[in-house]
């Protein structure tokens, strides 16, 4: 009964939150249509500064660059990890981004621009050796599902792959593998691999 009642006031909070943005977004929307004299590139339009029309980007392209995290028991076995809300498994509709900033997955697609870990993000080699130590509060609190359900695993690696909106009805993603990212050479990355980057930084 609990749940029910969390899952009712979450979804409260969502429709409240949408409705709130949706009457908010009027002048945002007309300032988009105003001519190029008037409109404001950087502005807020409300006095609680909710809404505005600052963007980080531009345009946004029919494909992205992701990261996929799998990790394997044995070597042979691999399984991968879903986050919360950046794109993974194939078959699992986007996510809704509200009202939270889903910091992790928004930095692994940023890393994911770049070609190595070294150059784009060594705070990376901590978040997997907490994911081979099999970290309760990392797994619970960050991630979506944790593949093995408590058991350490033994090796880690990060694939890359080009995702991009599915013309078929069973799955919302397809994706095409194009390179390892990290560990660039072996079956994968161990603990005392990974703690030897750590003690590099250090």
């Amino acid at each position: 009964r609990g749940d029910e009642f969390s899952n009712l006031f979450n979804a409260s909070c969502h429709i409240l939150l949408g409705v709130s943005i949706a009457i908010l977004s009027v002048p945002h929307v007309r300032n988009f249509f105003a001519s190029s004299s008037s409109y404001k590139m950087i502005g807020s339009f409300d006095s609680f500064h909710i809404m505005n029309a600052f963007g980080a980007f531009g345009s946004v392209s029919e494909e992205r660059i992701e990261l996929i995290v799998t990790s394997s028991l044995d070597g042979k076995l691999w399984k991968e990890y879903e986050f919360i809300v950046k794109p993974g498994n194939t078959q699992r509709s986007p996510g809704l981004l509200s009202p939270y900033h889903y910091r992790l997955d928004w930095q692994m697609w940023i890393a994911a621009q770049y070609p190595t870990i070294y150059a784009s993000s060594p705070w990376m080699y901590r978040f997997l050796i907490k994911l081979l130590e099999a970290d309760p509060t990392v797994l619970k609190a960050l991630m979506s599902k944790d593949p093995w359900d408590g058991k350490k695993p033994t090796y880690i690696r990060v694939e890359k792959y080009r995702y991009k909106f599915s013309t078929t009805v069973q799955d919302y993603w397809s994706r095409e593998h194009i390179g390892r990212f990290y560990p660039r050479i072996g079956i994968g990355a161990t603990l005392p691999t990974l703690w030897r980057q750590v003690d590099r930084q250090a």
